[in-house]
């Protein structure tokens, strides 16, 4: 296949399709009667945002966070802050205030795009104290009673501005990851490398373009979220589907009905929804002949790949493989040979090594850790020299995943030797809860481990060590108020160490 590879970036794309497509369907939202946006209208609903980010005198290299769930809003923000040229900090919506203070506090972004339940929840975060001029606030009375630092957007969508299209390769996401560290390293993403990593990807799997249909599954302040599911559609003029409710949905219905050509699943789902069709009663339903399914956020074993498959009467789930730090960078491809159980090969651009502990390449069949580097891979995280030293070494980046080849060139994951596990595909930083829980005044030493259970799905354990009187309950509590459900134990166990057992 001829390179996809140039060095137009996804929001001239974007342009390109709303200027000759502008009725075709960019979003539609299956959770609302009138959820159908056009590329002509998502263009103009960015302008108005980019109105009202003028209007509140943002300016080009700003930091606006967007603490939004996925939807019509945070999209059209985002298009709007790269179209303005300020840079666009992405944080989870549903973190705990304890977890959002620690970002915001690194990113100091001067505005934060939010709802008004979510600044009420972080109100006391969203301040100038952590760098926050403003927030601007959606879906808010205009009567409503506000602080003079928030400002409903209804009050500012009186004027369209234009987006203007980036120059260069700046930044166009910053996002937040965790390596070991106990803390959240921020993420820089350029606008070419973005561009760059979705085109490697597409030349792996089935051409896309307009008449394509992507379900959206993935939370869009994720990075394969936000690359693979929003800003590659939106490049090449597909639709995206959306919905919050898939999991109380008929996958096989959603699928065929709508013709959906790209979706990705992570394995917890894909689980889920293997145990609900082989209850489903009736006979197979058409399928678009080139759907394809990819899995990725953690391991998923070969069987569950084929079985929903076969439960869909499609091809078994792909498997790709990507960091924060890295977006895509291995792939399984659609249009040649999948090994059944690998994540993929390398991508266009992509470059990686199996090294042993001394940083010796291994030879095909031996376990070694993961390096990657490209144009796709971060040159390093903002303000995290000594995270910097360690991962990112002689020009490439030290996953910590350990990994095998085979001969030809097929990566298979093994385990991964850093103190961070993937828990419903979500990043758990190990030291981060041994943390928490060591904030307990009888608590002496913690130790946060992972097991997996029977169906290989990572299970997050807790030990803590310490004074008589100090209970599971006391730590559960003190968890659960600091960290979000994900990061949560199924199980503590409390030790008593004896040389405090009778401490006075």
């Amino acid at each position: 296949m001829e390179s996809l590879l140039c060095q137009d970036g996804f929001l001239h794309r974007f342009f390109g399709i709303s200027e000759s497509f502008p009725e075709h369907i960019a979003i539609r939202n299956l959770d609302v009667d009138t959820g159908v946006v056009t590329y002509r209208e998502l263009r103009l609903k960015a302008e108005q945002c980019n109105g009202a980010l003028g209007t509140l005198n943002i300016s080009p290299g700003d930091k606006v966070a967007l603490v939004l769930p996925s939807g019509v809003e945070f999209i059209a923000y985002f298009l709007a802050i790269v179209g303005r040229g300020a840079i666009p900090v992405i944080l989870n919506y549903k973190l705990t205030p304890f977890e959002m203070a620690s970002v915001v506090g690194s990113a100091r972004p001067v505005l934060v795009v939010t709802t008004a339940a979510l600044f009420e929840k972080h109100s006391e975060i969203f301040q100038l104290a952590n760098g926050v001029r403003h927030s601007l606030l959606l879906d808010v009375d205009e009567s409503s009673s506000l602080p003079e630092n928030a400002t409903p957007d209804v009050q500012l969508m009186c004027r369209n501005e234009p987006l203007v299209l980036p120059e260069g390769n700046p930044v166009v996401s910053i996002q937040f990851t965790y390596r070991g560290t106990g803390k959240p390293l921020a993420v820089p993403h350029r606008y070419l490398d973005v561009t760059h990593a979705i085109d490697g990807m597409h030349e792996h799997i089935h051409r896309q373009g307009v008449g394509s249909v992507h379900l959206v599954t993935l939370p869009l302040h994720a990075i394969f979220g936000l690359s693979a599911m929003m800003i590659f559609p939106l490049s090449v003029g597909a639709t995206l589907l959306m919905t919050d409710t898939l999991l109380n949905r008929d996958l096989a219905e959603v699928l065929s009905r709508h013709k959906v050509t790209y979706t990705c699943l992570v394995p917890d789902v894909i689980r889920y929804f293997n145990s609900r069709l082989a209850k489903r009663k009736g006979a197979l339903l058409p399928m678009h002949p080139q759907l394809m399914i990819y899995s990725g956020g953690s391991h998923l074993p070969a069987d569950e790949a084929e079985k929903l498959g076969r439960l869909l009467g499609c091809k078994p789930v792909l498997q790709g493989y990507g960091l924060t730090e890295s977006m895509p960078v291995l792939l399984q491809s659609t249009l040649g040979v999948a090994q059944r159980g690998a994540m993929g090969q390398p991508i266009r651009g992509v470059e990686l090594r199996v090294v042993d502990a001394q940083g010796q390449d291994v030879a095909p069949g031996r376990i070694g850790e993961l390096l990657v580097r490209g144009s796709m891979v971060i040159d390093g995280y903002d303000d995290a020299e000594e995270a910097n030293k360690r991962f990112f070494r002689d020009g490439w980046l030290h996953t910590g995943d350990l990994v095998w080849r085979d001969d030809d060139g097929h990566v298979f994951f093994y385990r991964q030797r850093l103190r961070i596990s993937k828990i419903k595909a979500q990043m758990v930083d190990l030291l981060e809860v041994e943390s928490v829980a060591m904030q307990h005044p009888d608590a002496v030493r913690a130790k946060a481990y992972i097991v997996p259970d029977h169906k290989e799905v990572n299970a997050l354990h807790l030990c803590v060590g310490g004074r008589a009187g100090l209970t599971q309950s006391a730590i559960s509590t003190l968890l659960s108020q600091h960290l979000s459900g994900f990061k949560l134990p199924k199980t503590i166990e409390i030790i008593v160490l004896k040389e405090h057992s009778h401490a006075s």
